[in-house]
């Protein structure tokens, strides 16, 4: 009764901050998905990571604070390339979709930071939906999971495919996520921290994914680099959590919990970073680079 009560009383005093913050206009998943294939359109992600970092609120477990990352960001998302999509949660306008506790986070994400964002995001940009990653863990509805996995894996299909990220995130290895891909490569850099080495990060992904679909998954150092590819003229989509979000829906898991082989920075990695036998070789011959 105590915690209902506590509840009660934060709702309502933090109503007048969500009843006045913008109803952006943002896309469905499947609306997102179809821009991507029919368009060959590149996408930048933006989730509570990257507001808190452009807002220069602190750092994250896996990114210290950065003013040029931050800098970076902003550019990103006021960036109108006509083959960008610009991706925000479609968490910041509807909340019906989703389970209690997606709800409640992104209702205390908009009391304290909703009057910063506001000035940011543009009430005016079809914005993209950036939840076009996240098709399990926080979905009330698992049914359609399945379906949406199938679709985005129709963007890959028969392409040749870089893939650029961190040491432990491995997409596709130990799956069939990818298994449609006409080819795989992979640059590797650092779990943490990774836009430390942005340049060379950038400078390599231009050198070996010409003519090849870029898939970034690099926290928010992913979103900047895939703005920029997109700038260059390169097909790169930020991608991450993808393919934890489907190795949770293969194992039917009922919350966020750890994977073999994976970091998961929403879990407590108690499964350990060791691969299985038949997966290492398989992923050591996909990498070209190593930049850790």
């Amino acid at each position: 009764m105590k915690n209902y009560l506590y509840f009660l009383f934060w709702l309502i005093r933090t109503w007048p901050m969500r009843w006045s913050f913008p109803k952006y206009k943002i896309m469905t998943i499947e609306a997102t998905i179809d821009d991507i294939v029919l368009n060959k359109k590149s996408i930048c992600r933006f989730g509570d990571g990257e507001f808190i970092l452009m807002l220069k609120e602190r750092g994250l477990p896996f990114q210290d604070p950065d003013s040029l990352l931050s800098n970076k960001l902003i550019e990103t998302i006021v960036n109108r390339n006509e083959k960008l999509i610009v991706a925000i949660p479609d968490s910041l306008a509807r909340r019906k979709t989703h389970k209690r506790f997606v709800k409640v986070h992104w209702l205390m994400f908009i009391n304290n930071y909703g009057g910063r964002l506001s000035k940011i995001i543009d009430k005016n940009y079809y914005y993209g939906n950036s939840n076009m990653t996240r098709l399990y863990a926080g979905m009330k509805d698992k049914t359609k999971s399945s379906e949406y996995f199938a679709k985005i894996k129709t963007i890959w299909n028969n392409q040749d495919v870089l893939i650029v990220e961190g040491e432990l995130s491995r997409l596709g290895v130990g799956n069939d996520l990818l298994d449609n891909a006409k080819s795989i490569k992979r640059i590797i850099s650092s779990n943490k921290n990774a836009f430390t080495k942005y340049d060379d990060i950038k400078n390599n992904a231009l050198k070996y994914g010409e003519g090849k679909l870029i898939l970034c998954a690099l926290g928010p150092t992913a979103t900047v680099l895939s703005s920029e590819l997109c700038t260059a003229g390169y097909w790169a989509l930020d991608i991450g959590h993808i393919d934890v979000e489907y190795m949770w829906m293969l194992m039917g898991a009922n919350q966020r919990t750890a994977i073999k082989g994976r970091f998961v920075n929403e879990s407590n990695n108690s499964e350990g970073y060791d691969l299985d036998e038949k997966d290492v070789i398989y992923y050591r011959n996909s990498i070209i680079l190593e930049l850790t």
